[in-house]
This record gives C-alpha cells, structure tokens and sequence, in this order.
C-alpha cells in the first residue's frame, strides 16, 4: 500500500492506539506485527465512526478533537444586522457530539458541572442566563437541582410549564429569577430574592441569553442576547452522554470549577464536590480494568492505550455491554488535576493552561515555564494550550518532550488548516477545533488547500492497513 494514502486514516481505530502504533513503528520493529494484528482486529470489531481523521505531520500523526461536539455557539451577523448562532447545533449536547463523531473527530471535547443535588451534567458556564437581556437572572449552576436546571433550559430554555417553575421557585430561593428575577449573580450572599420589575408588567422573557464572540472577528458582544440554535437540544447528564455515544468515540471530560481568580488554592471541600460526583459516574459508565496481558510488550505510548473488553455501564438493573472507551480528564485547576491523578490511574490527566493569557492568582497558571513545571512535577500526561500561545512559542513542544509531556491546542486559531499542518509537523498529538464541519470536511476532502493537499484518505481491507503499518509506511 502507498504510505501517501495513510495520511489520513479513515477508520475506527482507537486514537491513542493509532498515535502510539505512528510514533512506534521506527523504533519498535519486532512488535510492530503484534501491534498491527490488534490494530486490524480493532477495525474489524468497531462499526463507528466510518472515518477518523488523523493529520499526519512530520513526526506522527495529530488527532482532531471536536470542541463542545461541533464547536462553541458563535454569531454570525448579516450587513443588515441579524444574528444567526454557528453552528446550528446547541453546543456541549448529545446531538452535537453525534455529528462531531459522524465528522469524523477522533473525540469530543466537554465541559461539566455539578448540581446542587451531585449530578454531574454537560455545561460549560458558572451560570444560567435567562431574563431579560438589559437585566438578566443569573443562577450558578451549582445552586440548582438537576430538575431545576431543566425548568430554566429545557431546550433553549423554552418549554418549561410556569406551574414546573413555580415550584421550583418556592424550593429554592435561586430559582425566583425564573419568574420574578434575582442579583446578577442569581441570589446575593444570604440567597435572598432581589425581584425585577419589567416594565409593563408582563412576565419575563423566556429563554436563554448569552454573551456571544463574533464568528468572523472573534471579539466577545458588550450585550446579552437570546440564545437559540436551530438544532436544539436539552442539557445532558455525564451519565446520558456515556448512553448516547458509541465507545469508539473518546470524551475529552474537563472539569470546570468556580473558584474565582483571586483564589490561589481550590478549598479541598470543592474539589471533593466535584469529583465525588463525577468519578463515581465515569467509573461506573466505563470500562475499569483492562486484559492483564496482551500480545507483545510495548514501550510506553504516547497517548493513552485502549483495550477492547466485554465491561458496560450498568443503567438500573441492566448492564449493557460496550468496548472500552478512550477517556480523558483535563481541568484549568491544578488542585483539580493533582486530585484527579491521585483517586484514579486509569484515565490519564492533563493539564489545560491559559499559559499567562488570563489573570490568576495561582502562579502555576500564569505563564509557559509554570504550566510545563507544574505539569511534570505533578505527573500530569500533557498539557492544553491556546493554539495563538503555541504559534508564538513553537519551542514549546521542544519543551514539553523535554519534560516527557504531550502538547495538545484549543482556541479558534484551530480552525485554520495551514495552522494545525503546522502543529502536526512540530508534533503537537491533538488539536481541538470548533469549525468542525469544515475543517473535516476540507482534510478529508482533500481539496486542494495547502494543508488539505497534505492529507489524502486510505480504503482497503484491514490485512493491507496492518502490512502497511508492520512494514513501517505509517
């Protein structure tokens, strides 16, 4: 088989098993045939995705990683001034990760959050935004219940009876914004009710609002708009999300804290609110152990390793078989990501880092040399930069093999194709985008762009993609 056709490999095989098996090959010769047999016993057992693209750089291939499933929620504006949200998939939902899989990304990047009552579930900001937009009610996610979070949202936030919301005001003093309107912040430090008083007197609008960037300058709006996607759809748990998606596509899980910036250490009792909560379902909904022995016995990989195995997630009395899936842990919180690494060894942790872009009382967030210290001193996997951080500090993947870390991006400089060709050829392992669409579309189209050019697509039988890989054309 061509090696120019394994640029980008269309099938679905683990990520982290075809990264290791890339970067291997030269210097893993004898295990490469044992490597290639489990690789071709992956594709024949695992039916989704039908495609997975890999950008092949210099050095090995880099994953592409969906941002919020198919990207964070934009707007768009018209010369007349309309405002559409890109794309058209509610961001951080089980609809958006579908597509993103069916895109063609290796995994799914998310946020989450724990309610009031320890259910973890998929959001990415602190609060809730609903109301009118010149006042807005601004409930933290962590004050409410799970059945008060869906009174507020529902899909978009429309839908929800006015009797649901009553009762759910009555409750819990943080949801009175839901009808009579609260602080800024959702309720004042004693939880009390501060009441809006709309203009004509109606009720407030539904709905949910939001501060919104620019799709084209990528600047944030000054003024709360309504929030509406034309492929809607409600706020998941971890747990529905686990249910929804086939193994074959691996969770990027950050974990998002609230603690403000003038903290320096995250209280202990925080963090135990959160991960007491989410690791119980992460372990319960994944598979936690892995075959004792395999075929050969490898170096280290790279990036995570995944086995099949026959463990489910069990739903009431029903255990429901499934591969093992790809998962990862990531957080901007270093307390967070120590805490990960030490209650659990099966998934690994890394550590995400403003590298300095924002303020922080915590020294270990605020600049390159910090991040790459903290996250080799603390055992962390890698570490997840700001793509424009990475394109002004190109020695920063240097850096990070020096300190035996893998180099991940995020940030809408992903979007651009001659800039994530320029990341896989330093050797940065993944890159999460936001356009996803047309980012997958243009690789795996090939379609004449710079970066697109250097990327083509494989078919073929299993057998053929193993030879290949045995013979070291990967």
């Amino acid at each position: 088989m061509n090696a120019q056709r394994l640029r980008v490999y269309q099938g679905p095989s683990f990520w982290q098993r075809l990264s290791h098996i890339a970067r291997s090959a030269a210097a893993c010769s004898k295990a490469n045939s044992a490597f290639s047999t489990v690789l071709a016993a992956s594709l024949r057992e695992t039916p989704f995705p039908s495609k997975s693209a890999v950008i092949m750089g210099k050095n090995g291939p880099m994953m592409l990683g969906g941002h919020r499933g198919m990207g964070e929620n934009l707007v768009t504006r018209s010369p007349s001034g309309k405002a559409d949200v890109y794309p058209a998939f509610r961001e951080n939902t089980i609809q958006s990760f579908q597509q993103a899989a069916k895109c063609g990304v290796g995994f799914v990047e998310f946020d989450v959050q724990v309610t009031r009552d320890n259910v973890p579930v998929i959001w990415h900001d602190d609060d809730v935004v609903i109301g009118p937009a010149d006042h807005p009610s601004r409930p933290q996610v962590k004050d409410l219940t799970l059945a008060e979070l869906k009174v507020l949202c529902g899909r978009g936030g429309e839908g929800s009876s006015s009797g649901a919301a009553a009762d759910a005001s009555a409750s819990n003093p943080c949801m009175s914004g839901v009808t009579t309107g609260c602080t800024p912040r959702g309720c004042d430090d004693k939880r009390e009710p501060v009441a809006i008083k709309v203009a004509d007197g109606t009720q407030e609008p539904r709905g949910l609002l939001r501060l919104f960037r620019d799709r084209a300058t990528r600047q944030w709006a000054t003024s709360y708009e309504q929030w509406k996607c034309d492929q809607d759809d409600a706020i998941p748990t971890l747990e529905a999300v686990f249910a929804a998606l086939p193994p074959e596509v691996g969770f990027d899980i950050e974990i998002k804290m609230t603690t403000g910036d003038d903290v320096v250490h995250t209280p202990s009792d925080e963090v135990e609110r959160m991960l007491g909560a989410i690791l119980p379902v992460v372990n319960r909904c994944s598979s936690s152990s892995s075959p004792s022995s395999g075929p050969v016995s490898a170096p280290p990989s790279p990036l995570p390793t995944a086995h099949l195995t026959d463990c489910g997630c069990r739903n009431g009395d029903v255990v429901t078989p499934q591969r093992r899936r790809r998962i990862m842990f990531s957080s901007f919180d270093p307390d967070v990501c120590v805490e990960l690494r030490r209650r659990q060894t099966e998934h690994p942790v890394y550590y995400l880092s403003g590298c300095g872009l924002y303020t922080h009382a915590d020294a270990r967030r605020t600049s390159i040399p910090a991040a790459l210290s903290f996250a080799s001193e603390a055992g962390m996997r890698g570490i997840v930069v700001p793509a424009s951080v990475l394109l002004k500090n190109m020695d920063l993947v240097e850096s990070a093999n020096r300190n035996h870390l893998e180099l991940m991006t995020y940030g809408l400089e992903n979007n651009d194709l001659d800039c994530l060709k320029a990341q896989a050829d330093a050797g940065v392992v993944a890159a999460i985008v936001d356009e996803v669409e047309g980012v997958t579309a243009a690789f795996n189209a090939g379609n004449g762009n710079a970066a697109a050019a250097t990327v083509g697509s494989i078919s073929g039988s299993d057998a053929a993609i193993a030879d290949a890989i045995a013979t070291g054309a990967l």
